[in-house]
């Protein structure tokens, strides 16, 4: 069984984004499977990362790299497209 880790910076970011609406469409866009609400926002983001938890974004360098890569550099290109501040 893994240590349960404390969530930092990207841990945040992470669960405020898996709540936006904005992120769920963005999901949608990019996968065939949507987004139905931070419970999928937030498995998408496990998935795509490979973790069990958000909070393991903060220690897992591996992890981080991947949501760096695959979600939050396209993703915060999305919400300028949109007119997201």
């Amino acid at each position: 069984m893994t240590a349960r880790v404390k969530g930092g910076e990207l841990a945040k970011l992470a669960g405020r984004w898996s709540n936006e609406r904005v992120f769920w469409d963005w999901v949608e866009l990019i996968q065939a499977n949507p987004c139905h609400g931070a419970d999928g926002a937030a498995a998408f983001i496990r998935a795509v990362c490979g973790v069990d938890s958000r909070a393991q974004l903060d220690h897992d360098s591996a992890a981080r790299a991947e949501f760096d890569q695959h979600i939050r550099k396209p993703y915060a290109k999305y919400r300028a497209s949109v007119g997201c501040v």
